[in-house]
């Protein structure tokens, strides 16, 4: 019983909260890239013990050699052969300053979503000292997210558990139609297996099965040819559109760039959270908003066949 609650309640908190994806990720992959690299940790200061795994002390005077991003998780690889994984789950936020001279607190312009205008905040669980005076700060409002020490060749079993990224070359129009052949699950469902597509998550799976015109609850062993030509299309246009953006702070504005502002792709949206309004597709229909493998999913029935 109390596991059927749980689940009762992490679908609601699905419905709600917008997990940072592929474009997001990556966003602040690219911040932290030019931010980090080379710069030696300090100090680890762990406020909820169950968002840290692994024994801080293992990274204290290591460096960072590079940021790198696999589906929706984020890595900054050390010069000690670990490295430190990232997951930002629903709520997660990474903030980062590199101010030399910041006293204990710090006070920012404007206030974070689901927190003040401080940091260390109320949603502050983990914070990562450099030797230079530079501090991250790991934010997360429902403690789903983590941070993660992983010895360098476990990375490499970690593989196993994503697909290919959509905007590399593994994948291919080829493979689309060979995983689509293989399931009668829903499209949408298949679009968000990580196992299948790593990264590509909840708002830009609605959004690319708008573009293209498919029920996003049809069969994936149902579409054609050319929808699948036309889907793989406007998956990789879709998310090199939202990085160019910096993400999507969705309407739960959970999500923020590494400097603490919002991304900027929300003002593109055409379907996701737009439950009610008339389409911009077919200007007929209206977006209608249904509960698909507990993920809030958005469509025109009239236009996405």
């Amino acid at each position: 019983m109390q596991s059927v609650s749980w689940r009762i309640a992490f679908c609601i908190l699905t419905f709600i909260f917008s997990m940072p994806e592929l474009p997001e990720v990556e966003t602040i992959k690219g911040y932290l890239s030019k931010s980090l690299v080379g710069k030696k940790i300090a100090a680890v200061k762990i406020l909820e013990k169950k968002q840290f795994i692994g024994d801080p002390k293992q990274i204290i005077g290591a460096k960072v050699k590079k940021v790198f991003r696999r589906a929706k998780t984020l890595g900054l690889v050390l010069d000690n052969n670990l490295t430190l994984l990232f997951h930002l789950k629903l709520t997660g936020q990474i903030i980062f300053f590199a101010n030399h001279h910041l006293k204990e607190e710090l006070v920012l312009s404007s206030p974070l979503p689901f927190a003040d205008n401080k940091l260390p905040g109320k949603t502050t669980r983990i914070i990562i000292e450099f030797a230079d005076g530079s501090r991250l700060f790991f934010n997360d409002l429902r403690k789903f997210g983590w941070i993660k020490i992983i010895p360098d060749q476990k990375l490499e079993q970690k593989e196993e558990e994503y697909g290919p990224e959509p905007l590399e070359e593994e994948f291919t129009l080829e493979y689309l139609q060979d995983i689509f052949s293989k399931t009668r699950r829903a499209i949408k469902i298949v679009l968000m297996d990580q196992k299948k597509i790593a990264g590509l998550g909840n708002i830009y799976a609605n959004e690319a099965l708008f573009e293209a015109g498919i029920d996003p609850r049809r069969p994936a062993n149902s579409l054609t040819s050319q929808e699948i030509g036309k889907l793989y299309q406007v998956i990789i246009k879709i998310l090199k559109a939202a990085i160019k953006a910096g993400g999507t702070s969705a309407a739960d504005d959970a999500y923020v760039k590494p400097d603490a502002t919002p991304g900027g792709y929300q003002r593109y949206l055409r379907v996701y959270q737009q439950a009610g309004k008339p389409c911009l597709r077919c200007g007929r229909g209206t977006i209608r908003r249904i509960n698909l493998g507990g993920r809030g999913t958005f469509f025109c029935p009239r236009c996405q066949k």
